[in-house]
């Protein structure tokens, strides 16, 4: 759900920070924040929503990854829906592709979306040093369904402490709590400024455009995340 743009990226982005990223097997990374709407997988989850995250990635060799983490979000004024979230994650890193798995258990307090397991691999191509192409899958027992996607992010130092980051995609359905087809179009721009080594915040602007499976409306939102890494 929340998955924010992390600190460790920031790091990642410079090479003394990829130096000591490989140097540490275990980080830990709170993220806390507000957005106007939560859009998950072009459904509108609620307004004003308070979002809470805690993520922990384990180093188990120079390419493989372990990431465990929660999530909780829900509406800031009434409360009416949320979702929460735990889930683990398995990643296969090279320099110039990358592969995962992740299982990733819901439970929603939502009048359409119901709890259920997703299982979803992916594939990112890091076409260059700042270009990710990404593609995905998700089986949702919630939904019953399937849920696919294509993207890319751009990443790119401002200065020596923030950066910016642009995403766009779109996903296709099947079956998916009654939807089939082209379900949406959307992208994200965010920038990430680090106060320290630790923390950082990241503002953020965000779009969904319905397509033909979708009968949502456009949906423009925006929000602000605020990250420690440990």
């Amino acid at each position: 759900m929340m998955r924010a743009v992390p600190l460790f990226l920031f790091a990642a982005l410079l090479p003394a920070g990829a130096e000591v990223e490989r140097e540490i097997p275990l980080g830990i990374e709170a993220v806390t924040g507000y957005r106007s709407e939560y859009i998950w997988r072009g459904f509108k989850v609620g307004d004003g929503i308070m979002d809470f995250q805690l993520q922990g990635e384990i180093a188990l060799s120079n390419e493989w990854a372990l990431d465990v983490g929660g999530t909780f979000a829900t509406e800031a004024s009434h409360g009416d829906n949320s979702e929460a979230t735990v889930f683990v994650d398995l990643n296969y890193d090279t320099k110039q592709w990358s592969a995962g798995f992740s299982i990733t258990g819901h439970e929603f307090d939502h009048p359409l979306l119901e709890s259920g397991v997703d299982f979803s691999p992916s594939f990112t191509w890091h076409a260059t040093k700042d270009l990710d192409l990404i593609a995905g899958a998700a089986y949702d027992t919630g939904a019953d369904g399937l849920y696919g996607w294509v993207e890319s992010k751009w990443s790119k130092p401002v200065t020596d402490s923030s950066f910016i980051t642009l995403q766009g995609g779109t996903s296709f359905v099947s079956d998916y709590y009654g939807r089939d087809g082209w379900n949406d179009l959307y992208a994200r721009a965010s920038f990430t400024y680090a106060l320290n080594k630790t923390i950082s915040f990241t503002p953020f602007i965000g779009v969904s455009i319905p397509m033909d499976a979708n009968p949502e409306t456009n949906r423009l939102y925006g929000g602000l995340w605020f990250e420690a890494n440990f």
